[in-house]
């Protein structure tokens, strides 16, 4: 009776091994449609520039963007009849990771245009859920409007508090 539970023991634990490593063998998967198009009409060929900028995407098929915290807020909000604060940690998920260099650059325009666009607002507008994924994207325009390009793809609240 041991001889046959250990038989079994061992025969599960080879056959999971088993299944683990052919499952690390599979092939890698084909590349998307776009991708495929966008490289089959460059001239240059698939490792050039003029590709992956057609797909947006310039730092290769690695950069998957990165996530760049901004600095807490704390601001009054702009109710009349009662006085309120805001306080909002807001992190954006970045198109490429070398955009955090261009936004480390444009910091202060940054902040500048998220305190103004945060202190407009009054707490009835943002109590609700509805309220903030619209604030988040409000964020996310104006953001990307620094730029003039699509550098940021989320806006993130990881701190969201009122008062």
């Amino acid at each position: 009776m041991k001889m046959i539970i250990i038989g079994l023991v061992v025969g599960l634990g080879l056959g999971g091994g088993a299944f683990f490593f052919m499952k690390s063998q599979q092939p890698a998967p084909v590349a998307d449609a776009p991708r495929a198009a966008a490289l089959e009409g460059s001239e240059e060929g698939p490792n050039e520039e003029g590709a992956a900028d057609a797909l947006g995407e310039g730092d290769g098929p690695q950069d998957e963007g990165g996530i760049y915290e901004l600095e807490p807020f704390i601001v009054n909000l702009a109710d009349t009849a009662k006085v309120r604060y805001l306080k909002i940690t807001i992190k954006l998920d970045l198109v490429r990771s070398k955009h955090s260099e261009d936004l480390n650059k444009r910091l202060p325009q940054i902040r500048d245009t998220l305190l103004l666009l945060l202190s407009s607002k009054e707490f009835a507008a943002i109590r609700t859920v509805e309220g903030k994924m619209e604030l988040r994207d409000e964020i996310l325009q104006r953001v990307n409007a620094i730029f003039r390009s699509n550098k940021v793809k989320m806006a993130y609240f990881t701190d969201f508090v009122t008062q």
